[in-house]
């Protein structure tokens, strides 16, 4: 992911790492009998952040990224170049899909996508269980709702007052953010995109005492507590452990694998006040180069601009945009999460905290607002929706220069 002098840290407080953040309600954290390591006894609501990908890495190199590209079984992406009108600096980058800028004989892709329920367990007796209901929302559990959301759920979209057809939010974001092409009166209008999505069975998993941490939610539902685990032994379990035993469940390097947790965050820099990451993406060398990503459905109401689904919409669409998370773009920041600079195509980032809300069947769900490729690479005007720099048209003009 990036690294942590620049994304996801909207709303940053206290000791810095950046990378994508929302913000977070002061919320007085006592620590619990369940911690193996103390804490103080009363934490400061500003220690608590939001965050994206913090303390993450990205561990496919170039060659390592070459040999993925050519390899058998793969995620269907395309390549192309850009040129930023500002510093006449071309850049290569990779997305999930068909280049949305070229008419082809198949504009239509469908990637298969993994959600794979992640319970978690403490030595000390708590648990999160995503696949079981609670009193967080006694009405589904945070996997039902994860999978009738409009993340998965196909349906018509109108984007800043324009209809932009009918699909799931990482269709109507990428049609969006290229409708000079996409659009009806566009070269490629018949361009879409697709998560073909399958629940698997749940994972479930004992975080070491030493790695797992706890403070008391938001409105004190389900068990009472925010999980709060090193992202450091998450990142590994999840490459090491998880993917590789869900071979024989269809994981590949061509597939998407998502893994759901329930009111559970992570920390960085082994520092249990280093919270919280509710969600990243990221790709590394298995069997080819294989991406995945993690996400909190949050419902324990610590977080303002934050719930439900709003945490992985950031992720997906990040993931279709920068996939293996290494797309460059000329700096830009001070915006959003980011209070430093950032260079790269992470399209969740600027506008972290900025949502907006979407009915499907009878709930209201939370989606991330996204900037657009034009914002990224100041192309004036904007392929994108009605010449705007962002999906919900909170960007007007594209990116400023970050120093």
């Amino acid at each position: 992911m990036l690294k942590s002098h620049g994304k996801r840290a909207l709303f940053v407080t206290a000791s810095t790492v950046a990378l994508s953040a929302f913000l977070l309600v002061p919320l007085a954290a006592t620590a619990s009998a369940s911690r193996q390591s103390p804490l103080p006894t009363m934490l400061p609501a500003n220690h608590l952040r939001a965050l994206f990908d913090v303390g993450v890495t990205n561990s496919v190199t170039p060659s390592e990224a070459a040999d993925g590209a050519s390899a058998t079984v793969k995620l269907k992406t395309f390549t192309s170049t850009v040129t930023d009108p500002q510093n006449s600096k071309k850049y290569t980058y990779t997305m999930v899909g068909t280049n949305p800028e070229v008419k082809g004989t198949s504009s239509s892709t469908t990637i298969k996508t993994l959600l794979v329920p992640l319970v978690i367990k403490y030595p000390g007796g708590l648990s999160w269980n995503p696949a079981a209901k609670d009193s967080c929302d006694t009405g589904a559990s945070a996997v039902t709702r994860t999978k009738n959301s409009p993340l998965f759920v196909n349906r018509a979209w109108t984007l800043d007052g324009t209809s932009v057809g009918t699909g799931q939010y990482i269709d109507a974001f990428q049609r969006s953010n290229f409708w000079y092409y996409t659009g009806p009166t566009g070269t490629n209008s018949g361009f879409s995109i697709h998560m073909g999505m399958t629940t698997l069975p749940a994972l479930t998993v004992t975080v070491p005492g030493a790695d797992a941490h706890d403070f008391p939610n938001g409105n004190g539902c389900g068990n009472g507590y925010l999980g709060d685990v090193n992202i450091n032994w998450l990142q590994t379990y999840l490459q090491n452990t998880a993917i590789p035993s869900l071979s024989s469940e269809g994981v590949n390097a061509s597939t998407f694998p998502i893994f759901v947790v329930h009111n559970v965050v992570a920390f960085t820099g082994n520092n249990p006040e280093d919270c919280c990451v509710l969600g990243y993406h990221s790709a590394y060398s298995h069997s080819g180069t294989q991406t995945y990503a993690f996400a909190d459905y949050d419902n324990e109401g610590s977080f303002t601009g934050f719930s439900d689904a709003a945490g992985l919409s950031h992720e997906t669409d990040e993931w279709m945009d920068d996939p293996l998370v290494n797309n460059p773009t000329m700096p830009w920041g001070h915006i959003g999460q980011v209070t430093g600079c950032q260079a790269n195509l992470e399209v969740g980032d600027p506008l972290s905290g900025t949502t907006f809300r979407v009915t499907s069947g009878t709930f209201t769900y939370h989606l991330q607002e996204l900037a657009f490729f034009s914002w990224f690479y100041r192309q004036s005007p904007s392929i994108g929706l009605h010449g705007a720099y962002s999906d919900q048209g909170t960007f007007t003009t594209p990116a400023a220069a970050c120093t």
